[in-house]
């Protein structure tokens, strides 16, 4: 696999001009991050830092982790090495871009990057996908308190069309779709005998709390007061 490095010219310059280059290259773990963010990243490192520290343990050298709704990666990037292989599903155009930049400059040889979302059956197909900030974070299939700034089309498959086997973990973050990828992903759940699944629920939400107990799934609270942690019994 061959490794990358960054050259950056001046936008003001010709193209053939070479005053102003910039060569960056690393052998270290990269994160294309959105700019807007910038000051954050700069003060505190990245998002959910800890969280995804705690995550290592959820991970195993000979088991699959899926990252559903990737973002830029930072999940991906920074578990990747403790996982045999890491699935990671970004419907967002701009944002797969950025997480596959991310994965190619890390030079990560078991990363499959996948430019489609997941849901149940009956949302299999092009989707409308409401885009609500300028970073891409809380983009949703769903209708929200939030203004939206433009819209995508995008694309959903089940996760059991996948046919996907020897999956260890899950982090879901999907912005109130959780409960529809479960619907479309309970024949993988099974085979892989019941995953741990990291998750998002950011306001009381029966269906997805039923579906995970149907599966004799427990929900404990971790870190964050929206992350849980489910656990097959």
């Amino acid at each position: 696999m061959c490794d990358y490095f960054i050259l950056t010219k001046s936008q003001a310059s010709p193209i053939y001009s070479d005053e102003q280059n910039q060569v960056i290259s690393t052998n270290e773990h990269v994160y294309i991050l959105p700019k807007n963010n910038l000051v954050y990243y700069v003060e505190n490192g990245l998002f959910e830092k800890h969280l995804i520290e705690w995550c290592k343990q959820l991970c195993s050298k000979d088991k699959i982790m899926l990252d559903i709704g990737a973002h830029s990666g930072t999940y991906t990037i920074s578990l990747a090495d403790h996982c045999q292989h890491v699935y990671s599903f970004e419907p967002q155009k701009h944002t797969y871009y950025s997480l596959c930049g991310s994965v190619a400059l890390s030079n990560l040889k078991n990363v499959t990057c996948l430019q489609f979302g997941l849901g149940s059956e009956e949302q299999v197909g092009k989707q409308c996908l409401n885009i609500v900030s300028l970073d891409g974070g809380g983009s949703t299939l769903h209708s929200g308190n939030s203004a939206v700034l433009r819209t995508e089309e995008i694309e959903l498959k089940t996760l059991d069309s996948l046919h996907l086997e020897k999956i260890g973990f899950i982090k879901m973050d999907v912005e109130d779709n959780e409960y529809q990828t479960l619907l479309g992903s309970q024949n993988t759940l099974r085979q892989s005998n019941y995953p741990k699944i990291l998750f998002e629920m950011n306001s009381e939400n029966p269906p997805l709390v039923d579906i995970l107990s149907s599966m004799n799934y427990t929900i404990v609270n971790v870190f964050a007061a929206n992350m849980f942690l489910a656990e097959h019994m």
